[in-house]
């Protein structure tokens, strides 16, 4: 009893305390005006007493609002993307409508593809597909593409993880192109737009890579590669490459061979986050039809990835360097000099744009999310080819930049678009496919 007359007493007290100081305050608070803050003369109008007001808090609004302008630009222009990805991810409908193309095991399928730039500019087909080929974790695909004007490639894939049950890597394929608006500029690194030639290609290829881990890092390969091919000029075009071009009207068949070594500390080969990738090989090529053509090459490319902030954005530098030279006095047919453009690292300049015996590039890329699944870049590209080493020179290398975004399901099919800006204009590439490896491509891991 005592207790309880002691809590009621105290909760009481407290009651009247907090009663008190609340009283206080509202006193202190509607209290009389110091003789620093005096209160408005009744005689003003209230237009006058606005006037005297400061206007910092005014100012400071307005330049907070132009400080902030950009960020709402950028709210703008993605609000429409983020409410996308937002239905997207309430209802998957990408995801349920790939899923009809999936068999029941979901390890093989057919998926739509189609391109706007690329290898044969424009066109639509289909890559069918197989994970888990005779219940062995072997994979097939099979791939075509129908452009315009009738231009058409297409590949035929095998891969084999562990050749009965070893450590060694098999990966074949088969090889066709078939165009007649391939694009040619004579004159390598000094060539202008106007200098452009085209020329009609028909090429088949047939390589194999045999590749042995000598451990989780460090790779060692050997590709075995024939090719024939058959260069013409192009009925379509207004100017002719010129008769003494290495290659025109003739037909080549060739064998070419190409050990390489390759370390590989990346976390994962579809979309790196982090980790090294160097590759080097050496190339051999004699042709078996005829004494015109024999040459070597070389090839290094070096890969560094690197992420920032919570891990999720990554930093992407390339370097790559490629030489071909002749043996002999012999020659190398045009088709297959090195390139640089938008299908090998020079995002901002169209097909063929650049060719020569050597290629130097490099990279920076800067990748972020911007929604599940879906991943934006800005890049800046910076190269040039050249014929001998002492043709390479710090004015004469070109320039592109641009940003790109890449959306890619649960079973790796992939939609990429990017738009890049370089001193020929501005240039816009739209692809989508089934994504799969590249050994030397020009897709920076696997973007």
């Amino acid at each position: 009893m005592t207790f309880a007359l002691l809590l009621g007493v105290t909760l009481s007290l407290a009651w009247s305390g907090s009663c008190l100081g609340s009283n206080l305050i509202v006193v202190a608070q509607t209290g009389p005006a110091t003789s620093s803050q005096s209160a408005p003369d009744p005689s003003q109008s209230q237009e006058e007493i606005q006037k005297e007001e400061p206007r910092e808090d005014e100012e400071d609004a307005l330049l907070y609002r132009l400080l902030a302008a950009p960020e709402y630009v950028w709210e703008g222009f993605t609000y429409p993307i983020k409410k996308l990805s937002i239905f997207y991810e309430r209802v998957d409908l990408l995801e349920r409508a790939l899923d009809f193309f999936l068999n029941e095991d979901r390890t093989g399928g057919i998926y739509p593809r189609f391109a706007l730039g690329g290898v044969i500019s424009t066109g639509i087909g289909f890559t069918a597909f197989e994970n888990n080929l005779f219940k062995k974790g072997k994979k097939a695909r099979l791939s075509y593409l129908f452009g315009v004007r009738g231009n058409q490639t297409a590949s035929l894939l095998f891969e084999d993880p562990a050749v009965l049950g070893s450590r060694i890597e098999l990966d074949s394929e088969v090889n066709a192109a078939n165009f007649d608006e391939g694009r040619f500029f004579p004159n390598g690194n000094q060539a202008t737009e106007g200098d452009l030639r085209k020329f009609s290609l028909e090429q088949i290829s047939f390589p194999a890579r045999v590749s042995y881990p000598f451990s989780r890092e460090v790779s060692g390969s050997f590709l075995a590669r024939f090719f024939a091919a058959r260069a013409e000029q192009s009925d379509r075009s207004g100017s002719q490459i010129p008769p003494t071009t290495p290659g025109v009207d003739t037909t080549v068949l060739a064998l070419e061979w190409e050990p390489g070594l390759r370390y590989d500390s990346r976390d994962n080969e579809f979309s790196p986050s982090t980790g090294w990738l160097l590759d080097g090989a050496v190339t051999y090529t004699d042709q078996v039809n005829g004494d015109d053509f024999r040459y070597l090459g070389y090839t290094v490319e070096v890969q560094r990835y690197l992420p920032l902030y919570r891990g999720d954005r990554i930093l992407l530098l390339r370097a790559l360097l490629a030489k071909q030279s002749t043996i002999n006095d012999n020659a190398i047919p045009f088709y297959e000099l090195n390139s640089l453009d938008l299908d090998h690292g020079l995002r901002g300049f169209s097909r063929g744009r650049w060719r020569d015996r050597g290629r130097l590039l490099f990279n920076v890329e800067w990748r972020y999310p911007v929604w599940e699944r879906m991943q934006g870049s800005l890049f800046y590209d910076v190269g040039q080819v050249f014929r001998d080493f002492r043709d390479l020179e710090s004015r004469t290398f070109r320039y592109s930049a641009g940003m790109g975004f890449r959306f890619t399901t649960r079973q790796q099919f992939t939609f990429r678009a990017h738009l890049a800006i370089s001193e020929d204009g501005v240039l816009a590439v739209l692809k989508g496919d089934l994504e799969f490896l590249r050994r030397r491509g020009s897709v920076l891991g696997g973007f």
